[in-house]
């Protein structure tokens, strides 16, 4: 397993901007036989080095092992109910699954057959909730699949940019000096990867600045984005390529 290169920033413990996810993916293990989980599964997640994940059996199959987030549930019952403990304490019941550096998952002795070899990720973010479920890989045959969206409000700055975020820009491995293609329409413009783009009619190519600063198509002009703290939407999709919208906000601090 290729880990990572490059060191992922401190992902927010209030809240994700990836609001919906379903993947189903073949997970690779480390040297150990570790499970490692893909970047973008710690983005939706909010998964930094050395947080806990409460382990318990999945309902839908004998050998799969559930996972939540063990803070984010904490701090879900504190803010949702009066009398948060009992939630805590049932909670503090179960095994837990440590992270480690490079997406590592230090797994709880009820679930070690776990580290033989590579498993089967599903993982889901939605209205149900965030959870995610790793079970061995075995011979069953298995459909793969990756959706992801993740939105951002961004404030626009001076000469009429906006600072793509550290973790969107960690996922997407995006770095300053790459090309991006940029095609805009009305109010709204689409931007991919350089490489992933064939066509280029009707697209422009742009350079993504120092720290992410992103130049922003005339499209984009509107009066609205013009206003003092005026802010852009950004959606991020993954599937089966990556893909980020920006259009104008109507909502002004």
């Amino acid at each position: 397993m290729l880990l990572d290169d490059v060191p992922p920033p401190r992902f927010s413990t209030e809240d994700s901007p990836v609001n919906w996810l379903r993947a189903t993916l073949p997970l690779f293990a480390a040297d150990d036989g570790s499970p490692v989980l893909h970047r973008f599964v710690r983005w939706a997640f909010s998964l930094n080095e050395g947080d806990l994940l409460a382990v318990s059996p999945d309902a839908a199959s004998a050998d799969s092992w559930r996972f939540v987030s063990y803070g984010r549930r904490v701090w879900n019952a504190a803010d949702g109910c009066l009398h948060p403990w009992p939630y805590v304490e049932e909670l503090l019941r179960l095994p837990m699954a440590a992270m480690e550096p490079h997406g590592v998952i230090r797994l709880p002795d009820e679930a070690l057959e776990l580290r033989a070899g590579s498993a089967l990720l599903r993982a889901e973010v939605g209205p149900q909730g965030r959870a995610f479920t790793l079970q061995p890989l075995g011979d069953r045959p298995i459909h793969l699949e990756r959706f992801l969206q993740a939105q951002y409000l961004l404030p626009v700055l001076k000469g009429f940019r906006v600072m793509l975020p550290a973790d969107m820009l960690w996922v997407l491995n995006l770095r300053p000096g790459e090309p991006l293609v940029c095609k805009p329409s009305l109010a709204t413009a689409e931007f991919k990867p350089f490489e992933l783009e064939e066509n280029l009619k009707g697209r422009t190519v742009v350079e993504l600045g120092t720290g992410g600063l992103l130049s922003l198509p005339d499209s984009l002009r509107v009066p609205s984005a013009l206003r003092p703290n005026a802010k852009v939407r950004m959606k991020v999709t993954l599937a089966s390529q990556v893909t980020f919208e920006v259009t104008q906000w109507v909502g002004l601090d």
